[in-house]
């Protein structure tokens, strides 16, 4: 299998966290893998909901626990408004119920923040292409 450009497909990023620390270590895991980039960051779910059809990202980072509008509401929310949006929930606490709830909402699932990573997000994004596809 010839390798793949790494450069060949940029996913855009919402960033959701009520955090600006998470916000800033994830931002910069993003930017440095070269296939993300964050055009927008919220700190709860209104604010996600609200920006989410003025940037239409490919990906929103949701974290679950936030004031005024969680996480899961505002993924319902959300994928309500665009059935094909992309939504990964994390966490600090990593809890199989959230994954069960995310999946059940239409997330692409849930990451403990300790575990996150670029390139399982990329791979959660790009199965779902290859579903939406076959």
């Amino acid at each position: 299998v010839p390798s793949r450009s790494r450069r060949e497909r940029m996913y855009t990023v919402l960033l959701v966290d009520d955090q600006e620390l998470f916000r800033d270590i994830a931002r910069s895991m993003f930017e440095s893998s070269g296939v993300f980039k964050v055009v927008a960051e919220a700190l709860d779910g209104v604010d996600a909901v609200n920006l989410y059809p003025v940037f239409s990202p490919d990906l929103v980072l949701m974290d679950v626990q936030m004031a005024r509008m969680n996480g899961f509401e505002a993924t319902k929310k959300i994928l309500e408004s665009d059935p094909s949006a992309s939504v990964v929930l994390v966490s600090m606490r990593a809890d199989a119920e959230y994954d069960r709830t995310g999946k059940e909402l239409g997330a692409l699932g849930f990451i403990a923040k300790r575990d996150l990573n670029a390139e399982s997000i990329r791979s959660m994004i790009e199965n779902r292409q290859k579903k939406m596809v076959a």
